[in-house]
């Protein structure tokens, strides 16, 4: 299963939440698939992430301390796009990917079965034409392009992946928001 919906939130917010993203401390702790216990802390390799919102259990929920306002946004863009898909949902998590050149991701699934992920592709560059950055999903062998502002809503055991940029220097970035039904 797989939605696009484009046109979601105003121009002006992507703009504004792609320029505040940019000066937040990612690090390289975003590891793709995961293959160690309990830390998970090696895999195949390294991206540059970070997590927003934690829902770890009913009572412990890890917030983004040194940004709140930037949570809280997020949060209320989680409520946004619950109203537009019609759906009651809790959220999970809230974490963020930061791309360049080379730094492609590998096919690897956001949740379970009982969860929905929405992937917000975003951008703070005018970008040239055919500058890649894709986002590809497995059981359907879509490959759907790159546009800023681009909500995709996946079923979370689905497998996909997003390619970086094929030109240096661009930043291509992306917010999840993992739901459960």
């Amino acid at each position: 299963m797989i939605r696009i919906h484009d046109n979601v939130f105003d121009q002006k917010w992507i703009a504004e939440l792609s320029s505040q993203l940019l000066k937040e401390g990612w690090s390289a702790d975003n590891v793709a698939n995961r293959n160690t216990f309990p830390y998970k802390e090696s895999g195949t390799h390294r991206l540059l992430g970070k997590t927003f919102f934690l829902r770890q259990n009913q009572d412990s929920i890890i917030y983004d301390h040194q940004n709140m306002n930037l949570c809280y946004n997020l949060i209320n863009a989680f409520d946004h796009i619950r109203k537009l898909v019609d759906l009651n949902m809790q959220l999970m998590e809230i974490t963020g990917n930061l791309q360049f050149k080379d730094m492609d991701g590998t096919f690897h699934r956001d949740g379970p079965e009982n969860q929905k992920a929405y992937i917000l592709m975003l951008c703070n560059d005018q970008l040239p034409k055919n500058i890649g950055g894709a986002f590809i999903h497995k059981p359907t062998n879509k490959k759907i392009s790159f546009q800023s502002g681009r909500l995709i809503e996946i079923a979370a055991n689905d497998l996909h992946r997003a390619d970086a940029f094929d030109k240096p220097y661009f930043a291509r970035m992306s917010i999840k928001w993992v739901g459960q039904i």
